[in-house]
């Protein structure tokens, strides 16, 4: 599994046990020293840089450790084994705490400068894929495979203020609307992005990506593998999703949709509570990317079959969104990186959630709905 974490002083990119990061003036590689005592394969998880581009925080899979590194130097400051394997960091508002999403549903706080094992904030009954701690630091957001969203009070985690349901499939991203913050935005496999009044609850738009998906052999093929599997899709999901501010009252979304060699770029648009949204650019690619992330005014891919990062510098004149290619930069290039990782994509597959207990009886099940409908 790949990752790629964001400030406005470094890009880092995390594959296999190495993180490479750069400010465009340093270039320095990072190799984890596993503590890995099972069989399974070790790699990085997930990375995250807090917004003061002071601290870089890594989450391993198999050996289930938590790192915190100083930037730029790369020191370690902490060095912590989670009870369980983490899904998603991040940075909390104040960047000296850091919340871990894990694989058990459980979301945790660790204080960088507090010597202590952490404490347990919320349980969610299922796979936890994101979460995060609004700018104003009232609220704590989770998402997970089972299409919810949780909003909960911060510090008193215990009392939920709401659910923002609606999604049909898994939510794999939120992110909070960076031009105005009352609002969030999700991403899920049922291929829309959503925005919600998160306080609230209340689901305010949404824009299907498969509008604008224009080879339909891709859904075919993707919906043919999942009903092998025993598992009914009806469109591709979004993997990679990224959210940066336009203006006062737009910011620009980068969205991946499964297999599809085209970033989607949407602008989206409030104005006294009401949303527009347009689809401003579709940047073709040789290859599906396998990280995307804003980093100040550009946009930033990488492409893990030849080890690179692309940026492309994000101009916005007159109300129009054009891009433009700014450099490419070689990662990895002194560091063995063929460790076996999870995919991407195998990843995404496996957050469906089969309907039936086996493959017989959904295959019994469609025979049957398919018959009828003929009739």
């Amino acid at each position: 599994m790949v990752s790629i974490a964001t400030s406005d002083n470094f890009i880092a990119i995390a594959k296999g046990l190495y993180i490479n990061y750069y400010d465009f003036s340093l270039d320095k590689c990072i190799e984890i020293t596993s503590q890995n005592k099972s069989k399974e394969t070790d790699y990085i998880s997930d990375i995250a840089i807090s917004s003061d581009s002071k601290y870089l925080a890594v989450s391993t899979s198999a050996s289930k450790q938590l790192i915190i590194y100083s930037l730029p130097l790369g020191e370690i400051l902490k060095n912590i084994v989670l009870p369980r394997s983490s899904s998603k960091i991040r940075f909390a508002t104040d960047n000296h705490q850091i919340l871990i999403a894990d694989k058990s549903g459980d979301v945790l706080i660790f204080n960088i400068k507090i010597e202590s094992s952490g404490t347990k904030l919320l349980g969610h009954l299922s796979l936890l894929l994101d979460v995060l701690q609004t700018y104003d630091g009232k609220y704590i957001i989770s998402c997970d495979r089972d299409e919810k969203i949780r909003v909960s009070n911060y510090p008193n985690t215990y009392n939920i203020q709401t659910f923002c349901l609606g999604h049909k499939e898994f939510v794999n991203h939120i992110e909070i609307l960076p031009h105005d913050n009352k609002y969030l935005t999700s991403t899920s496999g049922d291929g829309t992005i959503k925005c919600w009044d998160y306080v609230n609850g209340l689901l305010c738009y949404s824009i299907d990506t498969s509008f604008d998906v224009n080879e339909t052999h891709l859904q075919e093929q993707f919906c043919k593998i999942m009903d092998d599997e025993g598992i009914e899709v009806n469109t591709l999901p979004i993997v990679h999703y990224a959210i940066c501010k336009l203006n006062e009252t737009s910011s620009l979304l980068a969205v991946a949709v499964y297999t599809y060699n085209v970033l989607l770029f949407y602008s989206l648009q409030t104005i006294n509570a009401k949303f527009i949204h347009k689809l401003e650019q579709k940047l073709k690619l040789h290859s599906f990317p396998d990280a995307v992330k804003f980093h100040n005014s550009s946009i930033v891919l990488y492409n893990d079959s030849n080890s690179n990062i692309t940026i492309y510098n994000v101009l916005y004149c007159d109300g129009k969104i054009s891009l433009e290619l700014y450099k490419t930069i070689n990662v990895f290039e002194n560091n063995i990186t063929t460790s076996e990782v999870k995919e991407n994509f195998d990843f995404i597959k496996v957050l469906y959630k089969r309907k039936f207990d086996n493959v017989q009886e959904y295959q019994e099940r469609k025979r049957q709905r398919l018959e009828k409908s003929s009739q």
